[in-house]
């Protein structure tokens, strides 16, 4: 006995949670929809109606075999989690990005930006896309070091006009962003199959500007997708296609024990799991994307193969797609670059025309592309890894002053104070107008002991600053204004930049040190807890925050605040004299001695640590 044909409203359901997670509706519209019966789908699809169920295949976001009221629910809980996700639109990430929209895929959480802040990455851009694991996997340390990891394996390969640009990863609150390109005035390649706009011509176009980007993956980084789709190209303005998302990206050829994708576009030998992430399977989904776009809708049965007819396209198309569609892997092409090759000879015999040339490659060009890579291992602490990408920064353009910039603060970050300072140098020969390299060679300086060399070029920056309204870019230098000006003009300096950009953490962390030499701890408090609701895993920040709380005689608070930042980072040795200090006073001062001895097993030469020492002993 046949089973019944799926319920049209259950269909329609799924289209509803699909759309919900891609971020075409946000939480507000699903709820009126399912309030109200609105229209909102039937406007996602003006121009091409797709039958129910369709907008949720050609999406990508599968929610299984659920009945209406499964359904009903799991759109509730969508509701419900986007309610609460980290950053909402209009709020901020780090000071540095303004979040506008939220998109929700099965692996992390996309959040279009706008950039507030001054430029990290050379890219030319306000708008950036940033993606983040999603809340649940945030508190996993493993699975956020292989975000970050896989991330890198993006931010890694040269800039390719295919390929979506990812420009580095930035940590907030303990949560890894990889900051990506925004695609401005673009639109996914499935929005593009559900207004009508894809027929086997443009498919042709896209697919070999697909084949491309993802041969260029794997020729430089041995990069597999894993979860290619429609949902995941993106086409310009232009009609460039650029394929997007490599967070499930593996470093290597294959990746035999690891099974993700998406159902529909996965692999047979996936679904079997006779086989993990690899290139076959890459080219698999590619077939299904291109059968996608042909056909203008997903192709319903288990062999889509059977759709690559000449009813919907050429032959000679239609057997390049059903051999990616082979059930055999190794009947499959071997690589993209075997199928660009061969999507090239048929745009004579299909198109009347060459093949279009791959354009110039997109901007930041491929020395700025290692100057991103750079910043991002700096960000990351891997100042190492950040040193290598500068050299081949370098060795590019040797006039990229960005690079000469890095290279002064991987120096600094080495206490290498007379290289920060030459390098520092040649940025600012490079860019002399620029308030940045001013403000690095007065931290070199200060760094050798000379502070009448680091106050001229802290005022220089200072000055360079103020004309170009970008005083909110000297978060960094704030330590210098604090160390070197007079504490009233220091204060009124550091709050020009909290001005400019009241989301500095660091200059509100600096501004807690200086109130409290201005004998103000209950504005020091105030500082560090501006400082700490930026960025919670900022451990300087809890350290001024516990030695407020002393002087303000609120000991517990202040021994809490201390091991805060001892378990964000265990050699900050003013966290531990805090933190002996806030013992001490309450009567407990067998605690804190222990307190400083485990101080000196971990920093025994620190000087800090050595008076503290001496004092506790007695």
């Amino acid at each position: 006995m046949s089973s019944p044909p799926p319920d049209p409203n259950s269909r329609r359901l799924r289209d509803l949670l699909s759309a919900l997670r891609r971020g075409l509706i946000d939480a507000g519209e699903a709820k009126s929809v399912l309030s109200s019966g609105g229209s909102v789908l039937d406007r996602l699809q003006k121009g091409h109606a797709l039958e129910a169920g369709g907008l949720a295949d050609l999406l990508g976001i599968d929610s299984g075999p659920l009945s209406e009221p499964e359904l009903h629910q799991q759109i509730d809980r969508e509701c419900d989690f986007l309610d609460t996700v980290p950053f909402q639109p209009g709020e901020r990430i780090g000071g540095r990005y303004e979040v506008l929209k939220i998109l929700h895929g099965g692996f992390g959480l996309v959040y279009l930006c706008r950039s507030l802040g001054p430029e990290i990455y050379r890219r030319g851009d306000s708008l950036a896309a940033l993606k983040s694991p999603l809340p649940q996997h945030v508190t996993n340390p493993e699975l956020c070091e292989l975000f970050v990891a896989e991330a890198m394996n993006s931010v890694a390969l040269s800039p390719h006009p295919n390929l979506v640009l990812a420009y580095g990863v930035e940590t907030y609150n303990r949560i890894p962003f990889l900051v990506m390109e925004h695609i401005t005035g673009g639109r996914t390649l499935a929005a593009e199959i559900i207004h009508g706009l894809t027929d086997w011509r443009t498919t042709l176009r896209h697919g070999l500007d697909m084949a491309r980007g993802l041969a260029h993956a794997a020729k430089e980084a041995q990069l597999v997708h894993a979860d290619l789709k429609p949902a995941n190209v993106l086409i310009t303005a232009d009609g460039t296609a650029k394929v997007s998302d490599f967070g499930l990206s593996v470093t290597g050829g294959n990746a035999d024990d690891v099974i993700a994708g998406t159902d529909g576009f996965m692999a047979p030998e996936m679904l079997a799991r006779r086989s993990g992430r690899s290139t076959a399977a890459d080219v698999y989904a590619f077939g299904v994307t291109l059968l996608c776009s042909a056909i203008g809708c997903f192709p319903d049965t288990p062999r889509p193969a059977d759709f690559c007819t000449a009813e919907h396209m050429p032959e000679p198309l239609a057997a390049l797609l059903r051999q990616c569609l082979a059930t055999d892997p190794k009947a499959r092409p071997a690589s993209f670059q075997e199928i660009a090759g061969r999507l090239e000879k048929l745009f004579p015999t299909l198109l009347g025309t060459a093949p279009p040339q791959a354009p110039a490659p997109d901007s930041p060009l491929q020395a700025d592309a290692k100057v991103n890579a750079a910043q991002t291992w700096l960000n990351l602490g891997q100042p190492l890894k950040a040193g290598a990408e500068i050299e081949r920064a370098l060795k590019l353009n040797p006039g990229n002053w960005k690079a000469h910039q890095i290279q002064s603060c991987i120096h600094m970050e080495r206490r290498n104070f007379d290289a920060a300072f030459r390098s520092a140098l040649k940025a600012q020969q490079l860019a002399p107008d620029d308030p940045i390299p001013a403000s690095a060679l007065a931290q070199a300086a200060f760094g050798l002991g000379d502070r009448d060399e680091a106050m001229k070029w802290t005022e220089r920056a200072l000055r360079l600053a103020f004309h170009t309204n970008r005083m909110g870019e000297l978060d960094n230098a704030s330590v210098l204004i604090v160390e070197l000006f007079p504490s009233d003009e220091a204060r009124d300096l550091i709050d020009a930049i909290l001005a400019a950009q009241p989301d500095a953490a660091v200059t509100w962390n600096n501004r807690a040190i200086l109130m409290r030499r201005m004998k103000r701890p209950d504005e020091a408090l105030k500082s560090a807890d501006r400082a700490i609701s930026l960025n919670a895993a900022y451990a300087k920040a809890w350290v001024n925050r516990a030695n407020a709380l002393i002087e303000l005689h609120r000991f517990d608070e202040a021994e809490t605040s201390a091991s805060q930042a001892l378990d964000l980072d265990p050699c900050l040795p003013g966290a531990y004299c805090a933190k002996a200090t806030a013992l001490a006073q309450t009567g407990r001062l067998p605690e804190a001695r222990q307190v400083i001895r485990n101080a000196i097993s971990i920093l025994p030469a620190d000087p800090l640590i050595q008076r503290a020492a001496q004092v506790f002993s007695r």
